[in-house]
Formats: C-alpha cells, sequence, structure tokens
C-alpha cells in the first residue's frame, strides 16, 4: 500500500509568466487540455505496474479510479489491498479498513505527481506549469501524447519525467524514476457518464472536507 502512494505521490501543478518558454508546442498542448477538459466526470479501472531493476521485481496494483471536475481524484485500489486514495487540490487522504491519515497537498514532498492526474483531467494548464515543464506534445484527432519534466530541484532527484497519452481521456502515464525503475499506470473502460455522483461516491470526496 505504502509503495502504491508512493508512487502516485511520486508516481496517485503550473505558471503564466514562463509560458513560451516552457511549452515546446503551445497550440498542441492547448488542444490536448481542452478536449480533457470537456470531461466533468470520468469512471475508470487502472492497473499500475512499477518495476525495479536492481531487484528484478514487478509489483502490480490495480482497482477503480473516480474523477470529478467539483472534488478531484479518487483511486479505489483493490488488489493487493483494500484502499482508498483521494487527491483533492488541497488535500491527500488515505483510508483503508483500519487506518485514516491526511495531509495538506502543499506538505507532501510528492505533491507534484501525486496531483498530476488531476490536473491533466481537470484541463488546469495553469496548475501542471507551476511544477513540470511540458517538453514535447503532439495532438490529433486519433490521440495525443506529451512528456513532462519536473522544474524543482527537489522533484528532480526523485524522478525524469513523465510521460502521458490518451484520446478523449489519460490511456496511459509513465513515470521514469532515478535508478531506472518505471512506473506504468494504464486506464480502462473509460467513461463520462453519469455526469453526477452518486451518494456513495459523493461520500467518498466527504472524507476531504
Amino acid at each position: 500500500m505504502s509503495q502504491f502512494i508512493k508512487t502516485l505521490g511520486l508516481g496517485a501543478a503550473v505558471w503564466m509568466s514562463s509560458l513560451s518558454a516552457v511549452y515546446a508546442a503551445p497550440t498542441q498542448i492547448t488542444q490536448i487540455f481542452q478536449q480533457l477538459s470537456q470531461s466533468p466526470t470520468v469512471r475508470a479501472d487502472f492497473e499500475q505496474q512499477k518495476k525495479l531493476p536492481s531487484l528484478n521485481k514487478t509489483f502490480v496494483s490495480n482497482g477503480s479510479l473516480l474523477f470529478s471536475k467539483s472534488y478531484g481524484v479518487a483511486w479505489q485500489i483493490k488488489r493487493p489491498v483494500q484502499a482508498d486514495l483521494i487527491v483533492t487540490p488541497t488535500k491527500l487522504i488515505q483510508k483503508t479498513q483500519r487506518t485514516f491519515s491526511q495531509i495538506q497537498v502543499d506538505q507532501s514532498p510528492y505533491s507534484s505527481v501525486a496531483t498530476l492526474f488531476l490536473q491533466l483531467m481537470s484541463g488546469n494548464e495553469q496548475a501542471l506549469a507551476k511544477n513540470f515543464n511540458v517538453v514535447s506534445a503532439n495532438y490529433s484527432p486519433a490521440g495525443w501524447s506529451m512528456s513532462l519534466t519536473p522544474k524543482s530541484s527537489l522533484f528532480k532527484k526523485l524522478f525524469v519525467r513523465v510521460d502521458a497519452q490518451g484520446q478523449q481521456f489519460v490511456n496511459q502515464m509513465v513515470i521514469t524514476e532515478k535508478a531506472n525503475n518505471l512506473t506504468t499506470i494504464r486506464f480502462s473502460h473509460q467513461t463520462s457518464q453519469p455526469t453526477t455522483l452518486t451518494a456513495a461516491e459523493h461520500a467518498i470526496f466527504q472524507l476531504a472536507k
């Protein structure tokens, strides 16, 4: 569980004054964010694979994801353990059957990547640019991709780059960490309907109140 939380926090942010310097393809990156921002609610399944070359091991976890533009992202982990990770613009919440913890986003060393998916799905260009440089971006009706590198010296010590790709939704994120550790998160069965949250889904985000 702690490894999953760390990875989402590492690897589940940006800007205005330096827009021209940050973006290699400002028109294409804008098109990507405009497309992603059209879905106020997204539900999906996910699988995360974390490869550790030094140990010759791959750790796998999976579950379901709920994105709400009004509230945040809830990662509901089903395997290898059951737990919830809730990410809002201001808080990170971790909940299991026996434990509950929360921390302010600005107090977490992993806040940039923990909130990355939230910023992508909500189409929040400004938030993303605070912590990341967009070094490449490609958009077409068939799909899009972008590569991000961390800005701060702290985040540069944790990971090298983040690559994301998708179509209507984010389909995959790959986080390249130091020591060649690689985390891949794949999303499937995405849907934007229904747009309103159920009572149970709404209750999940109330944990962050």
